[in-house]
């Protein structure tokens, strides 16, 4: 029995490998400068974010910022394993999106 990918999941797939190949987790390093999260009231920043380290977001609804000099990916879960990829460049900016969490790449 041959067992066939359809085209989505094989570009979700081809788009995940070729994100992460670009991330070297034995060695991670700092993306240097600052993601800003905004939602509402809630005001959070993370300095320097490392490679490969999933960081807490700010839900529904959050304005975010990319001021480092890598990329980073945006998850609307909290842990950064939804099949989703939401890549922000750096200098970046979203005024409303789902930031359940976000992994630095670079």
């Amino acid at each position: 029995m041959r067992m066939r990918i359809r085209p989505r999941a094989a570009l979700v797939v081809t788009a995940a490998v070729l994100a992460l190949s670009f991330v070297n987790l034995s060695t991670a390093s700092a993306a240097p400068g600052v993601v800003i999260l905004e939602n509402g009231s809630d005001f959070k920043q993370v300095r320097d974010p490392q490679g490969g380290q999933c960081y807490p977001g700010l839900g529904a609804d959050t304005a975010i910022a990319n001021r480092t000099g890598g990329t980073i990916l945006l998850f609307p879960d909290g842990n950064c394993m939804t099949r989703i990829l939401n890549p922000l460049g750096p200098g970046e900016f979203r005024p409303d999106e789902n930031v359940g969490s976000f992994l630095a790449l670079d």
